[in-house]
């Protein structure tokens, strides 16, 4: 079986080792630098494969890869689409009676036809080669089909496949309930923790903590391991707390409102393995990095301390 994986453009490589490390017998194939993709194979049992791709937390889709070839980027890159699809078997993944929808998507510049036309023309063929093999026409229904077929054309090659992990991006966190109104997605937050080489049993904290998102990741990853998270705005601190206790981790992270520059203050000295952190800045939240901020703060690092990570990844 080979599949598609998206996610967020950069972070490619840390979403392939979290591939290989979870998928049982997982080969990455291909990586779409800054493009957020990897295709990847695996001879796994199929049950226990869809069972691994929703523990991932790095990714934001999956899709059960049927087509993958090269087309032109011109008008007539649509003929060698609709051929592609009519001959991947993407009919015989819909059940009879059932809804579909083809979600379509370009990557890159320079082409001559829109994501809208990749999902028409697809959906086309696919109706048709279940008309001419099956007997059958399966209906379309854009909202809450119940099969979902992933059609892109990256740069030049068009890929088509299988959702197998729902139209809800795997970012988005049921446990969320409380949103930060410049929230760090899940997967980025995931990812920043294993950029900064965070490692269960250690004390981590994140001293600009807004929702708790990176807290409640870095609890759930690491079951042995003391959470701190900070934030200066009652609201949020309040939010994060909702948000660990709805991840069923409250007993594992502590949140305290204060200013991360005397956090020293509540913690102790030499109390803390690792800070990350997504300090706040950016265009959601405006130019909030403050002189104040800049100054720094006195950290409770332990001996040992190797610094963190942050950033609007």
């Amino acid at each position: 079986m080979r599949f598609l994986a998206t996610c967020n453009p950069g972070t490619e490589d840390v979403v392939a080792r979290e591939i290989v490390e979870e998928v049982e017998s997982a080969e990455v194939e291909e990586v779409g630098e800054y493009r957020g993709r990897i295709v990847f194979s695996t001879s796994g049992e199929p049950w226990l494969v869809l069972e691994q791709l929703y523990g991932l937390r790095s990714i934001h889709s999956a899709s059960l890869l049927l087509a993958e070839s090269e087309v032109p980027t011109g008008r007539e890159g649509l003929r060698e689409i609709w051929r592609a699809a009519y001959s991947s078997g993407a009919h015989l993944h819909i059940p009879p009676g059932a809804t579909f929808a083809v979600r379509g998507e370009r990557i890159g510049e320079g082409h001559g036809y829109t994501s809208v036309e990749i999902a028409s023309t697809v959906g086309d063929a696919v109706q048709r080669a279940a008309e001419e093999e099956l007997g059958w026409r399966p209906l379309v229904r854009l909202n809450s089909p119940q099969v979902v077929i992933h059609a892109e054309v990256d740069v030049s090659t068009f890929r088509l496949g299988v959702l197998v992990t729902g139209e809800r991006s795997r970012h988005r966190r049921r446990y969320r309930v409380y949103d930060h109104p410049a929230a760090l997605k899940a997967s980025l937050a995931y990812v920043m923790l294993r950029l900064a080489g965070a490692r269960d049993g250690e004390v981590i904290l994140d001293p600009m903590c807004g929702g708790g998102t990176v807290a409640v990741e870095a609890a759930l990853l690491f079951e042995d391991s003391k959470v701190y998270c900070v934030d200066l705005n009652p609201r949020h601190t309040w939010g994060a707390r909702l948000n660990a206790e709805t991840a069923r981790v409250g007993g594992r992270v502590e949140v305290y409102t204060w200013d991360a520059r005397r956090v020293h203050e509540i913690l102790g000295e030499e109390s803390v393995d690792r800070i990350v952190s997504n300090p706040p800045y950016g265009i959601r939240l405006g130019d909030l990095l403050t002189s104040g901020y800049s100054t720094g703060s006195s950290c409770p690092r332990r001996p040992g301390f190797s610094g963190g990570v942050g950033g609007r990844l």
